[in-house]
C-alpha cells in the first residue's frame, strides 16, 4: 500500500474510489447505506476537520488549513453559501430535511413528533449549518435510520446545555441516494477546488527533498 501524500486530496480520493468500485456489490447485498456511512466517516470528516477554520480550544495539529490555505479559504467560502445551490448539492430536487430543535431521541425516529414534522431545506440554509450536523453525528455516532428498507439517514447534533440532565438536539435527514450524491459532490469540491495548490505544494516538497538528498 502506497503512503498517503496528504489527507485533504489523496486520502479522500481513495475513499471515493472505494465508494465507486464497492457501490454495486453493496447495493446487491443491501449494504449501500453502510458503505455510504463508512466512506463519509473517513472521506468527509477527516479532510473537513483538517481544513476547517481554527477555533475552540485546540487547533488541528496537522496545520493543513495553513499548508493548503487556498483550499481552506475555499471551504470557508463554501460554508457561507446556500446549501441547495452550492457545489456540494446544486440540484433542484432534494430529500434533505431538518429539525432545528429536537427534545428527545429516545425510541424510533417515527416516535419523535419533531421528526414527523421535519421541514425541507429552505433556500437560505447554509452549507455550514448542514455540514456541522453531519460532522457531529458521524464523529459521535449519532446516526439513526428511518424505514425498512431505509428511506432516510438521520444525523443528530448534540448541543451544549446549562443543565446536565437536559440535552438539546438538531437533525438533518436525507434519502440514501441523495447522501451518496452529496458525497460525490464533496469529493468533486476537494479535487477541483484544491488540487492546483495541493499539487504545487507536493511538487515543492518533492523538489526540496531531492535538493536535500543531492
Amino acid at each position: 500500500m502506497t503512503a498517503y501524500k496528504n489527507f485533504v486530496d489523496d486520502f479522500p480520493r481513495r475513499c471515493r474510489e472505494i465508494l465507486k468500485f464497492a457501490g454495486k456489490p453493496a447495493l446487491f447485498r443491501g449494504r449501500e447505506v453502510t458503505l455510504a456511512l463508512m466512506v463519509a466517516t473517513a472521506g468527509f470528516v477527516i479532510p473537513y476537520e483538517r481544513l476547517k477554520p481554527d477555533g475552540g480550544e485546540i487547533d488541528h495539529p496537522s496545520g493543513d488549513n495553513k499548508r493548503f490555505s487556498d483550499t481552506a479559504q475555499q471551504l470557508r467560502d463554501l460554508l457561507e453559501e446556500p446549501f441547495l445551490s452550492s457545489a456540494v448539492w446544486g440540484t433542484s430536487a432534494s430529500t434533505w430535511h431538518y429539525v432545528k430543535k429536537l427534545k428527545s431521541v429516545t425510541g424510533d425516529p417515527n416516535e419523535w413528533p419533531e421528526f414527523r414534522n421535519r421541514k425541507p431545506f429552505s433556500r437560505d440554509k447554509t452549507v455550514g449549518s448542514v455540514l456541522k450536523v453531519i460532522r457531529n453525528a458521524l464523529a459521535h455516532g449519532n446516526i439513526f435510520t428511518f424505514g425498512d428498507p431505509i428511506e432516510a439517514i438521520i444525523f443528530i447534533r448534540t448541543h451544549p446545555s446549562d443543565k446536565k440532565e437536559v440535552q438539546n438536539y438538531s437533525l438533518v435527514s436525507v434519502a440514501p441516494g441523495d447522501f451518496v450524491i452529496f458525497l460525490n459532490k464533496w469529493f468533486d469540491f476537494l479535487n477541483e477546488k484544491g488540487i492546483h495548490q495541493i499539487k504545487a505544494a507536493e511538487a515543492l516538497s518533492d523538489a526540496e527533498g531531492l535538493r536535500d538528498a543531492a
